[in-house]
């Protein structure tokens, strides 16, 4: 099943995967819930509407074109084909350092079939957000390159954690979309919140100046009342459509532990936490995480109670990551 959906949602893909995962609606994981109210949050994302980028047609088509368990070669190659600058992004992945074989690929069948489906689908949901266009600012100085090669590091790290627990291929699927977009709030911060975010850079600098250490989805909820997590995770739902899981998946992932089975969330939560403190990240320093601890077992993280464990899933991805974003 696409990590996409019509607007209207039907009840029966949720209720199925809820029972595969154990996540749950409800007033602790709502996707635009947490300290800002659920209606607020949707009225300033439809303010801003008019703002943000649309999710482009082809992608729609390529997931699902990759859901289906008969996927054609030609067709996913025409269907690339109609996009000029997935084109070019899939024919450059295709030879870099990463993957170049023996010849230059200039055929998207080859090249398609060089990279693989899991591969094509990120490049494909990069490239969308990438042409979103959306301001750099929320990145308080960062560079839009450290924010994605976070982000993707985050997704690949999220789903290599979560196959110690599953193999189903739509939970992995909505696990991976969840980790790319785990930060995106902080991208749309500025626009849906434009007075009030001018609190957010002050606090990370008094964080800075004290020499103590901030959580940057504490400041983002203390200034402007949710969450870039919650923020994320409404932008989703509400603006791409997205099915519910991620929406909650995005909006829950710094808290797990309000999800009555977290590990999914804990996936995606320990996976940030281990790109920070292997130095991987857009955020200020002063609200970066250095250490990853051992979790609890009773924490419902699983595996992921293991940091060396979680650094291993992340490194194991490194490199397709910067052949991902390489120029």
């Amino acid at each position: 099943m696409s990590v996409f959906h019509s607007a209207s949602w039907r009840r029966g893909p949720w209720y199925a995967l809820g029972m595969i995962t154990g996540l749950r609606r409800s007033s602790a994981t709502s996707s635009s819930g947490g300290n800002g109210n659920a209606e607020t949050v949707h009225a300033q994302l439809k303010r801003c509407a008019a703002v943000f980028p649309p999710i482009p047609q082809v992608l729609l088509k390529l997931e699902r074109e990759l859901s289906n368990d008969w996927m054609n070669v030609a067709r996913m190659s025409n269907l690339i084909r109609t996009d000029p600058a997935l084109v070019g992004a899939v024919l450059k992945l295709s030879n870099s350092p990463y993957w170049r074989g023996a010849r230059q690929i200039t055929e998207i069948e080859d090249a398609f079939q060089r990279i693989g489906k899991d591969n094509l689908r990120s490049v494909a949901t990069l490239l969308a957000l990438q042409q979103g266009n959306l301001p750099s600012k929320g990145l308080m100085g960062a560079s839009r390159n450290s924010f994605w090669r976070h982000s993707l590091l985050v997704a690949a790290g999220s789903v290599q954690i979560a196959r110690s627990a599953t193999t189903n291929r739509e939970v992995l699927e909505q696990v991976w979309t969840a980790g790319l977009m785990h930060d995106l709030g902080a991208l749309l911060a500025p626009l849906v919140y434009p007075d009030e975010w001018g609190a957010v850079p002050r606090k990370v600098a008094d964080s800075k100046g004290s020499g103590q250490s901030a959580s940057l989805v504490e400041i983002y909820r203390e200034c402007i009342g949710v969450s870039h997590a919650r923020l994320g995770g409404a932008f989703a739902e509400q603006v791409w459509n997205m099915d519910k899981t991620i929406s909650v998946l995005i909006g829950s992932w710094p808290d797990p532990t309000g999800m009555d089975m977290p590990f999914l969330a804990w996936a995606v939560h320990r996976a940030d936490e281990a790109a920070q403190a292997m130095g991987i990240c857009w955020q200020p320093d002063s609200t970066r995480a250095t250490i990853q601890e051992v979790l609890p077992p009773e924490s419902g993280a699983g595996a992921a109670c293991d940091p060396d464990f979680c650094r291993a899933c992340l490194e194991k991805h490194l490199a397709v990551v910067d052949a991902l974003l390489s120029d």
